[in-house]
């Protein structure tokens, strides 16, 4: 299409979904920020892409991921017409088709860490697409094994506890200092380290082990990237550790990656989507999986479907998943365990979006139990308390809780965190006397370091969505 025709294709999304000009200057200006990008438009533009003008990278993408969410379908960018053709982005590679899930692993940190080729990454827009396409099989899978590790080492089953245990480590430091802070070095760990080692010459068992390892890692990455403000990206590596955990044939691994992208949809208003990635993530798992994972999975299930209107099944899901969690035995650790105050949390905001209030608090003050050194999930769990209370009337009973936020925040580096900030502010925008708020946010009081952190304490992939 020509830059002076006419820009039918934006025209027939905007019937389908009935939006005007302006209200689609209005969701990409909103997007944009969700993605770190600081966009005016007005309904002047998209008079201007109506007409035919296309507008400079990324907006195309992002006029696409508004629209997908506003028809509950995928949109791609060429469908909106204010791209050319369909060149591919940095990260659009052919994942039924292109390398496989370790090679893509290690090209993409490898980019990531590049200073020169780091930028295009992070600016990647979301876009909600196929979580599932049908991956190849077989031997074709894997690639040429080596007799050793990327550092010339000979692969055990050492290599396999140290990923774990560097699993644990980067969760730990992600819930005390946010995802920001741990990203980088968790990609040069993928990148020059763990990475390598599917490749690996090793048995059948310890290859599929090794696969888990890794896709846990990168379910870890994919968390600290999507926290520190950069949610395309987040989606690359969410949908590689998805597929590392297809080639190994872990399908609990699978289902918990599922349900991640489905609180990274849900976080970035695609709800529809984030209803059928939850709803996968629990037939993923089947009727047999763990209670811990199940319980994780329900809540998630419950909230999604909460929000697309689901309302009957999401109590349903809750009490299922409290009944889960109740006969809970699982180890405290990385990916193993669902603490009663992260499900907690998880109800607290399907009531809010059920509009019951009332069970909302009292979710939420149970979820305040929390370990010490969890402080993003303290954090995030005190200032959601203290806006049901404003959004009840009851700023006196918020202000102690938002004291609390604002204590831990000089110590947590997150978008999530920030996001909580800026609703603060807006929500005592509402109030004409709030002054002593005010104050306190400027010069919030400095706190003791908390207690170094112990063994694990939750399933870790999200905690910034599970607070």
């Amino acid at each position: 299409m020509s830059s002076r025709e006419p820009n039918t294709l934006l025209a027939a999304l905007l019937t389908e979904v009935d939006w005007s000009a302006a209200d689609l200057a209005r969701q990409v200006n909103a997007a944009g920020s969700a993605h770190g990008v600081r966009l005016r438009y007005d309904r002047s533009a998209v008079a201007h892409w109506l007409g035919g003008t296309r507008p400079r990278h990324p907006v195309p993408a992002l006029v696409a991921s508004v629209l997908s969410r506003g028809c509950g379908r995928p949109i791609s960018p060429q469908e909106t017409g204010l791209v050319p053709d369909a060149r591919p982005g940095p990260l659009l590679t052919d994942r039924t088709r292109g390398p496989d899930a370790a090679e893509r692993l290690r090209d993409l940190c490898r980019a990531d860490v590049d200073p020169a080729r780091h930028a295009a990454l992070v600016r990647t827009v979301f876009a909600p697409t196929d979580p599932d396409p049908p991956l190849r099989r077989g031997p074709a899978t894997r690639p040429t094994p080596r007799a050793r590790a990327g550092d010339g080492r000979a692969v055990t089953s050492a290599d396999s506890r140290t990923a774990q245990e560097m699993a644990q480590t980067f969760a730990d430091l992600s819930a005390r200092h946010g995802g920001r802070r741990i990203r980088t070095w968790l990609g040069l760990y993928l990148a020059h380290d763990a990475g390598h080692l599917p490749a690996a010459m090793s048995s059948p068992k310890l290859h599929s082990q090794l696969l888990v390892d890794v896709a846990q890692l990168t379910h870890l990455l994919a968390d600290t990237t999507a926290d520190s403000g950069h949610p395309g990206l987040a989606r690359a590596y969410f949908e590689i550790a998805l597929d590392l955990a297809a080639e190994a044939g872990n399908n609990r691994m699978r289902a918990i990656t599922l349900r991640a992208m489905s609180v990274q949809a849900m976080r970035l208003g695609h709800h529809t989507h984030a209803f059928e990635l939850a709803d996968a993530a629990v037939r993923q798992a089947g009727p047999h999986g763990d209670a811990a994972v199940m319980a994780f999975l329900l809540g998630q299930r419950a909230h999604s479907g909460a929000l697309v209107g689901r309302t009957r099944s999401a109590r349903t899901d809750l009490a299922a998943a409290e009944r889960h969690q109740d006969r809970s035995t699982a180890p405290p650790g990385a990916f193993t365990s669902y603490t009663h105050s992260a499900l907690h949390f998880r109800s607290g905001q399907t009531f809010r979006v059920l509009g019951e209030p009332a069970h909302a608090l009292a979710s939420f003050e149970a979820a305040r139990h929390r370990a010490p050194f969890d402080r993003r999930a303290t954090a995030l769990t005190e200032a959601t308390l203290a806006e049901t209370l404003a959004d009840m009337g009851h700023l006196e009973a918020a202000r102690p809780h938002w004291d609390v936020f604002l204590d831990l925040c000089p110590h947590l580096d997150s978008i999530e965190i920030e996001r909580a900030r800026a609703r603060m502010r807006e929500t005592l925008r509402r109030f004409p006397h709030r002054h002593r708020v005010q104050q306190r946010e400027r010069a919030p009081s400095p706190q003791p370091h908390p207690p170094a952190p112990g063994t694990g304490h939750r399933f870790p992939p999200e905690p910034a969505a599970d607070a």
